[in-house]
């Protein structure tokens, strides 16, 4: 694994909400904050990091609010002062990682940036990254898929 680690959406989730392998995702967090590794999130996975803690914080039909707004907000804050940066991802190669395989467009973003960066890739148990057009360390923080 390289000191350079691209968390994909699902781990910043799993970390914010306590799911399965929270506890590995927790790990890497505090080495990034620490300075021993750097921790990259594409702004497609930043993006969908606010939209869905606004969503579960929101009502109970997951529609955000101005309070879930702002916790979604402060959720990407407090990884930023942790260390994260958020970084733009190389658009033609996520469009090629996408057009490639049944993988979402955010992850084919983290893909991308992992890539570019010769980073780890940290994601979850979903088989999604199995097949891809690029070569790109992937570490699993959990087994199972969600």
């Amino acid at each position: 694994m390289s000191d350079v680690y691209v968390f994909d959406a699902e781990a910043i989730i799993a970390f914010l909400y306590d799911e399965p392998g929270h506890d590995r995702v927790g790990d890497l967090l505090d080495e990034v904050e620490a300075g021993d590794a750097e921790g990259l999130l594409s702004e497609t996975n930043a993006s969908e990091v606010y939209y869905l803690v606004a969503r579960y914080e929101g009502t109970s039909e997951e529609k955000p609010t101005p309070a879930s707004l702002r916790s979604a907000d402060r959720d990407i804050r407090t990884l930023t002062r942790r260390g994260v940066a958020v970084e733009r991802a190389e658009w033609r190669l996520a469009a090629e990682v996408k057009a490639d395989g049944n993988i979402s467009l955010a992850d084919a973003y983290a893909v991308a940036l992992a890539h570019d960066r010769d980073a780890t890739l940290i994601a979850g148990g979903d088989d999604d990254f199995d097949e891809l057009p690029v070569d790109v360390d992937i570490a699993r923080f959990r087994d199972q898929a969600v």
